[in-house]
């Protein structure tokens, strides 16, 4: 069996950093082409991006990447929307946040993807922040709108993976602990290394766990691969890029 990669990112928007708002404008063309040239050298089989500000930006990056995919508006910050790419005519979404009735401050989406041996079911999140809602509504938030992505097909996620805005062992995390999921940056031995450039890890890749025989690799790079020195940017983005390998 070929190996199979799922990389997520929040791209903040095609902006870089600094950014001093949640409001942005259209993407920065040089921040999308510099943040695609490294999801290219990666080379994954499935890319799945956080704030996505509209359609034209999901073109803008579809295009760059020489792939297909779906994109989903934020619901009550429409401007925090996702995206999923995958490689042409190997992947369709089959559900999104959109056709939920339960509250959802961001996005999820779930798309269906072809494996090289059977079909994946990837679920692309962005759970809510604290700073909209203070500490203890986005918790029970994030909890709940990871609950409602689960149970939103009759066959729960192979892959859940994006932007948790949550500490390790927090209540998302056990949430998906017990419905047989595993954390691979802890499958890997990687649980401390940071997925932000604040040396944080608040983004994850969850596989059930049944797959974890299959799981070969994790990866993050450092946060200077993502350094950037144009029209006073430090950073492409606030966040580092993280995927996974698997034989499947």
């Amino acid at each position: 069996m070929k190996p199979f990669t799922i990389l997520t990112h929040n791209a903040f928007w095609f902006q870089g950093v600094p950014f001093p708002t949640d409001m942005p404008p259209e993407a920065d063309i040089e921040i999308v082409r510099r943040l695609c040239a490294i999801y290219r050298k990666i080379n994954p089989d499935v890319i799945c991006l956080q704030e996505i500000q509209n359609q034209e930006t999901f073109q803008v990056v579809s295009e760059h990447l020489g792939l297909s995919g779906c994109y989903c508006q934020g619901n009550e910050l429409p401007q925090y929307g996702g995206a999923v790419f995958w490689h042409p005519h190997r992947g369709r979404q089959i559900q999104n946040s959109h056709g939920s009735t339960a509250k959802t401050q961001r996005m999820w989406q779930i798309a269906e993807v072809d494996g090289t041996a059977r079909r994946l079911r990837i679920c692309n999140v962005h759970l809510p922040s604290g700073r909209q809602l203070g500490p203890e509504q986005a918790a029970s938030r994030r909890v709940a709108e990871l609950l409602e992505s689960i149970r939103s097909c009759e066959v729960q996620p192979d892959v859940i993976a994006g932007d948790f805005n949550e500490r390790p062992n927090g209540p998302a995390s056990k949430c998906l602990e017990g419905r047989g999921y595993v954390d691979s940056a802890v499958l890997s031995d990687c649980a401390d290394v940071p997925t932000n450039i604040g040396r944080e890890r608040g983004d994850y890749i969850w596989i059930k766990k049944e797959l974890s025989d299959c799981f070969l690799d994790y990866g993050v790079p450092e946060k200077r691969e993502l350094a950037c020195a144009d029209a006073g940017k430090q950073y492409l983005s606030d966040h580092l890029p993280l995927w996974i390998t698997m034989e499947h």
